[in-house]
């Protein structure tokens, strides 16, 4: 359980950034929300974006299996509930980080939820969030179906071996799907 919270807040802090939250003091003032009308860009871009894999240029063993197998596949050493994120992003700017909640049987604990708004400018994902601008660089792919977000971290391996690794997390777009609702029939 330790190791899936672990990883949990690996990912959370990987994807969203490290940030620095607002203080009570008077003196200092977040950073506004994005509020501008979209362009044809981040209109094509809006939708859900699925975490697809996570992969490290160092080998690492997050598996409890007994068997001393390092991979640089770290999705695939991962629970169900550890790679089921999305990012949301909304066409009215508002995105979601949310994390643990379609996969079975996810603890309250690996439940968890960002939101804030976004703007996309080519390949530079800007996003505020408790009152702090994030700029990720991102890397499509030429479909523009995928994108991939690289950071350097310190990843703990099972034997509580800290690893500096750079790691890619890629993201896969969900198809649009009509409502059936909207459709005409004649």
């Amino acid at each position: 359980m330790k190791k899936q919270k672990l990883m949990a807040v690996v990912l959370l802090t990987a994807l969203t950034g490290v940030f620095v939250g607002c203080n009570d003091d008077d003196s200092s003032s977040c950073t506004p929300d994005y509020t501008d009308e979209l362009s044809a860009e981040e209109t094509a871009f809006a939708g859900e974006w699925t975490l697809t894999a996570i992969a490290s240029d160092e080998e690492v063993d997050l598996t409890d299996d007994d068997v001393d197998n390092p991979s640089t596949d770290i999705y695939a050493q991962q629970s169900d509930c550890q790679n089921d994120q999305q990012y949301i992003f909304k066409t009215d700017r508002v995105f979601k980080i949310v994390s643990g909640e379609n996969a079975e049987n996810c603890e309250s604990d690996q439940k968890q939820t960002v939101a804030g708004t976004w703007k996309l400018g080519g390949t530079t994902l800007g996003l505020i969030y408790f009152c702090t601008e994030n700029i990720q660089a991102l890397e499509f792919n030429a479909e523009k179906t995928t994108f991939s977000i690289t950071n350097d971290l310190i990843i703990t391996d099972l034997t509580g071996k800290q690893i500096e690794a750079e790691v890619t997390f890629v993201y896969s777009k969900l198809p649009v799907v009509a409502d059936p609702a909207d459709e005409v029939t004649e």
